[in-house]
């Protein structure tokens, strides 16, 4: 989850971090008001916080999992990168996903009001919240989406104050 810095900046919106964070409220708002897209092999289905995603829970259970993560490498710390960067931040992403034996499914993320680009992302089948903060923190993200097996998905802020800048 990335490129909404310069968004941010250029509207003049809050950057001060949300205590015990390190990440932007802006941001944060901005994760939350998103878009997640999951290529479902029956079709695309658009997740949003705080809603359930019926036809990716079910793909999740038939999984055996306890839910799915939506994660990026993408942006790194909100930071804007380029094309070439990200590709290859994907990469390596869709590599470790392979090399752990995890199912997964292609995704993006992107905004209502078109003011960014969507990310690329993966919908990755996994056991707990927990692996998915790992997982996004491996990747130097401020947030993942979890997307549990029954319930509503919840945005996951990874990025603590200690946590050093780019």
């Amino acid at each position: 989850m990335g490129e909404q810095g310069e968004r941010d900046e250029e509207a003049g919106a809050d950057r001060a971090p949300v205590p015990g964070t390190g990440v932007p409220a802006s941001l944060i708002a901005a994760y939350r008001a998103a878009w997640y897209r999951i290529a479902l092999p029956d079709g695309p289905e658009t997740v949003r916080i705080g809603a359930p995603a019926p036809r990716t829970q079910a793909w999740v259970r038939s999984r055996g999992a306890a839910g799915a993560v939506v994660v990026t490498a993408c942006n790194p710390r909100g930071q804007r990168q380029d094309d070439a960067a990200n590709a290859a931040a994907m990469a390596r992403l869709r590599a470790h996903v392979f090399a752990q034996g995890w199912t997964f499914l292609e995704g993006a993320g992107g905004d209502d009001a078109g003011a960014w680009t969507p990310e690329p992302s993966l919908a990755v089948a996994l056991g707990s919240p927990a692996a998915a903060v790992v997982l996004g923190r491996a990747f130097d993200q401020n947030a993942v989406v979890w997307i549990p097996a029954e319930g509503a998905a919840a945005l996951l802020i990874i990025r603590e104050e200690s946590a050093g800048g780019p």
